[in-house]
């Protein structure tokens, strides 16, 4: 069947992110005014753009000058292969303040950056200090540079000395804005060689050099490769120069080869990328400035240590206020550690825009030889999301993204609505929306060919559900009488948010996201039901993946078959309409409350009947089998297959009961925690384990979802244990209390125990001794550790 073009997908999300109504476009204008600037490239060191597309971008880069050949290996973009020693957010507020540690033993240097912003107009203005210091093994220093780039439509000059490089600008959606990129008084540059200190035009080591060049305004993500080759030409006109002064004899230093030649001003209109550079030995800072056009929005060099040291001592007060984990015992390692993990999950927030290339037909199944049509670019649009990992998956991920937001809610429910608000503005009028959001250039060149198409037939679990009963809970048990009356407290002046914040959160709010999950859960029974209708089957199956699950290579039946059915699936649509159900109920709802009632018992009853096996006692996957006995002469072709169960102890079996799908006193739920804490099966002393040891599949493979500890499945069997299962009054309550505490204490001990040991959190543990593995840092779900510790859930 024929679906929707990607032109018509895209209008078709437009259609759907509607008006909110005026209480609520006034909040959320307001949001945006004080969001709008932020470090929101996630897969840069450090990063800054506003939420507007074809706009002002800013970077960081950096290279130490020892070795000659470290300018091919610029750091710029956060890579695996930099095998940087640490990095990462210590804090970040979310709004005006974030504050980060690089350090890059293999390039000689530390780096520290404080990042403040203060409000005023086209989204206030902001500035970043960079503090830091040269390594002992570094002899020759290292290059610094900073540049501001313009995407789209504007101007920018530029005036430069020594002391200050300058640059006033003016863009559609910004106005006009002056930045400045200021080194420190204090700083030096490596010591120069004699027979060098003669030789005119050497670049004034330690200050700053700028140059302003003409770019494609669809390049400028990629001024690292633009910077580098400029570099490069110069440092071989360099070379000959002074080997051509020096008699052959050089020498050839890193800090004069590559030290840029600088232009002190350029008024050239058609210029749209300025780099600022300094050639620092030793300890070094320099501030980078940007202010819009309100005077009352200036920022002084002298102001932003200031500024930093309120905020944060504001953080960190407000860290302990929330979730109390001083109170509850731990040293101050283990809150900075904590600190950490929330910081990061922030610094990990991007605004993207771009085109996904998007598929107009559903994806073919197995043996299905039906013609597609080529995948086209969608029209652009915008997404505001967190990414799970800055070096390896810097974009929006649907099925992580529920995970994040259940700290990010905890922390600012603003923001969290704000991601919440934008995943549903990409919902289609189908209520479709794609699992993976490769928007533009960028995004794509970190993402091999084969996963680039998003296909309009896959699914994704609807983790999203999980912030949005978050925000539903908190504001039903809210005491406001009249919250429109705090929708001025949308902003948080300094980063300063109290229990007022919550209150921005309105009915309204609810009432919208109760109709996005309504759409949500039509698209996942119109395009995800077995055959005859009877269960539910991810659909994107192959033989060892089923990649839309969330699981990936989680043991399934094999080979794969369109007469499927996947409990996890069936749980995931049940827990869909249990929360219809509330939402439903909360907004006024009655006749769809009622309806999503009878089917959410409907489905509950099917749980059972369609995917508990009794003699493994246990939920598992169905598929169906040629019947052994099936004679082709005797029998009918119509019975010549049986329904089977395919069952595989771990994550997938155990989704009923994480999400609260089993009642507290059913013999089920005693069978699934003798599961859990037996170590012959799923339990460790790291956490609970993937895939059952006793699994023919255990470690085999990719061993992804075959063994490894998650932190976001730990967390779902802890949350469900301590609200479902441990303060009610069963013949299960004290094993469920002693999973919860020694499962909770294996958590915390060895998640913490690898980021003190590695300085990173790591996307998956290592079931027989706990290390940290899979790529890192991983500050998507693993940052769950903080509501773990907290013990919020």
């Amino acid at each position: 069947m024929r679906l929707l073009g990607p032109w018509f997908v895209a209008l078709a999300m437009l259609a759907l992110a509607e008006d909110w109504g005026p209480e609520l476009d006034e909040v959320q204008s307001k949001l945006d005014s004080a969001l709008q600037w932020g470090t929101y490239r996630p897969n840069l060191y450090f990063g800054t753009r506003p939420r507007v597309p074809h706009s002002l971008l800013s970077g960081l880069m950096w290279f130490g000058l020892d070795d000659q050949q470290n300018w091919r290996s610029i750091r710029h973009s956060c890579e695996l292969s930099d095998n940087l020693d640490e990095y990462g957010y210590i804090r970040h507020n979310g709004r005006d303040f974030g504050e980060q540690v690089m350090l890059d033993a293999e390039h000689g240097v530390e780096i520290r950056s404080e990042f403040i912003k203060v409000p005023g107009e086209h989204g206030g203005s902001w500035a970043v200090r960079f503090t830091g210091r040269t390594l002992e093994n570094n002899l020759q220093g290292v290059s610094l540079a900073y540049y501001f780039g313009l995407e789209g439509n504007g101007n920018m000059s530029m005036e430069a000395d020594s002391a200050m490089v300058t640059i006033d600008g003016s863009t559609p959606d910004l106005g006009e804005f002056k930045a400045r990129i200021i080194p420190g008084a204090d700083n030096q540059g490596p010591l120069l060689p004699r027979e060098l200190e003669k030789i005119k035009d050497i670049p004034n080591i330690g200050k700053v050099q700028a140059i302003a060049l003409e770019a494609p305004r669809s390049s400028i993500w990629q001024a690292k490769d633009i910077f580098q080759k400029m570099l490069f030409k110069q440092a071989q006109a360099k070379a000959k120069d002074i080997l051509q002064r020096t008699n052959g004899k050089g020498p050839l230093t890193g800090g004069v080869l590559f030290g840029i030649n600088g232009e002190k001003s350029s008024s050239d209109h058609d210029n749209n990328l300025i780099f600022g550079q300094m050639i620092v030995h030793g300890e070094f800072s320099f501030d980078v400035i940007y202010e819009c056009s309100d005077k009352s929005a200036t920022i002084d060099s002298n102001d932003i240590g200031t500024i930093a040291r309120s905020r944060r001592e504001e953080f960190d007060n407000r860290f302990e206020t929330i979730f109390a984990l001083q109170e509850k015992g731990f040293n101050d390692d283990e809150v900075e550690m904590a600190q950490k993990a929330l910081s990061s999950l922030i610094g990990g927030m991007g605004y993207f825009y771009g085109s996904s290339l998007v598929s107009a037909d559903p994806k073919p199944e197995y043996s299905e030889d039906e013609n597609t049509a080529e995948p086209e670019l969608s029209e652009p649009y915008s997404l505001f999301a967190i990414a799970p990992s800055r070096p390896f998956f810097p974009r929006g991920f649907l099925w992580d993204e529920g995970f994040h937001l259940l700290l990010l809610g905890q922390w600012d429910p603003d923001l969290s609505m704000d991601v919440i608000r934008s995943w549903y503005g990409t919902m289609d009028s189908r209520g479709w929306i794609a699992r993976e959001q490769i928007l533009g250039d960028e995004a794509r060149s970190k993402v091999p060919k084969e996963f680039q198409v998003q296909y309009p037939n896959f699914a994704n679990p609807p983790t999203l559900l999980f912030a949005i009963k978050a925000l539903a809970e908190r504001l039903e048990t809210s005491d406001s009488t009249n919250m429109l009356d705090q929708l001025a407290q949308v902003y948080c002046p300094h980063g300063q948010c109290d229990s007022k914040t919550e209150k921005t959160l309105t009915p309204k709010h609810i009432e919208k996201l109760s109709h996005y999950l309504s759409k949500q859960l039509q698209f996942f029974t119109n395009t995800q039901a077995g055959l005859a209708g009877r269960g539910y089957r991810w659909r994107g199956r192959t033989m060892e993946h089923t990649l839309t699950s969330g699981l990936d290579d989680y043991p399934r039946a094999r080979p794969p078959s369109t007469s499927e059915l996947h409990v996890d699936l069936f749980s995931w649509v049940t827990f869909m309409f249990a929360v219809d159900v509330e939402l439903a109920a909360q907004t006024g709802d009655g006749e769809r409350a009622l309806s999503s009632e009878r089917q959410l018992d409907k489905h509950m009853k099917q749980l059972d009947e369609l995917h508990w096996n009794t003699e493994k006692d246990m939920y598992c996957d169905v598929t169906t089998r040629k019947r052994d006995d099936f004679d082709e002469l005797e029998d009918n072709e119509a019975d010549s297959e049986e329904s089977v169960f395919v069952c595989h102890k771990g994550y997938v079996s155990l989704l009923p009961m994480v999400l609260g799908l089993i009642d507290p006193g059913s013999a089920k739920l005693g069978y699934i925690l003798d599961m859990i804490e037996d170590p012959d099966e799923l339990w460790s002393d790291y956490g609970i384990r993937s895939l059952s040891k006793s699994d023919p599949y255990y470690g085999k493979g990719e061993n992804y979802w075959r063994g490894p500890i998650w932190l976001n499945f730990n967390y779902l069997v802890l949350s469900s244990l301590h609200k479902n299962y441990i303060s009610v009054d069963s013949p299960h309550q004290a094993q469920a209390k002693r999973i919860y505490n020694k499962l909770r204490s294996n958590l915390i001990s060895n998640v913490l125990a690898q980021c003190k040991e590695t300085r990173f959190f790591w996307e998956q543990y290592n079931p027989e001794d706990g290390h940290g593995q899979g790529t890192h840092p991983f500050t998507g779900w693993t940052t769950l550790i903080v509501l773990i510790m907290a013990e919020r859930y």
